[in-house]
């Protein structure tokens, strides 16, 4: 996965300049096979360092460090402090203490950098489910465009074999994945 803030600016800046600067480096005719390469996926390398600064400020990261902009929503009160017996053992924040404020508006908050045990399985759970959710949304997208152009072209022979078939493998196995991702956020609570 690829979804830091940092390397994505790096990237979109090097795409940019490509870019912007596409008629100059065509008239300059540079024969290396590795700007070659590079000049040819000068919009991928742009569209994929927008869309890495877009995923670095979900997953809150900066060249893997991560970053607080809208502040957490979570504190230690007073009756935390109660509310621990023993200083030795680990912090645990209980929501019903712990929690004050709305939800952190974008993103991760930034809270889940002090959990010490489970802040990767957290992180990386959370990374894998909304990456499964965005590529079975992208797969959708497209057995869509290929029913309107087997459609277009009236091409039926497609539609009863490639895109009906398409449509029950995808659904059977990915949307009940992603229903059953999706459910479990939304019923399963900390309670």
């Amino acid at each position: 996965m690829f979804g830091d803030l940092g390397h994505g600016l790096i990237m979109f800046l090097f795409g940019l300049y490509l870019v912007l600067k596409e008629k100059r480096l065509e008239a300059a005719r540079i024969n290396d096979e590795i700007f070659q390469i590079f000049f040819s996926g000068r919009y991928v390398i742009f569209l994929m360092g927008l869309f890495s600064i877009y995923t670095g400020f979900i997953y809150n990261d900066v060249f893997s460090k991560s970053f607080n902009i809208f502040g957490t929503s979570w504190g230690a009160t007073d009756e935390y402090h109660n509310y621990t017996d023993n200083p030795e053992r680990m912090l645990v924040l209980p929501p019903h203490i712990a929690y004050s404020s709305p939800p952190y508006p974008f993103g991760v908050d930034p809270i889940w950098n002090l959990a010490e045990t489970n802040k990767l399985n957290f992180l990386n759970s959370m990374k894998i489910k909304g990456s499964v959710i965005s590529g079975i949304s992208q797969m959708a997208f497209g057995i869509a465009l290929s029913y309107y152009n087997f459609k277009h072209s009236e091409s039926y022979l497609d539609i009863n074999f490639t895109f009906i078939p398409q449509v029950i493998f995808l659904s059977c196995i990915f949307v009940y994945l992603c229903l059953e991702i999706v459910a479990k956020w939304l019923f399963f609570n900390n309670e």
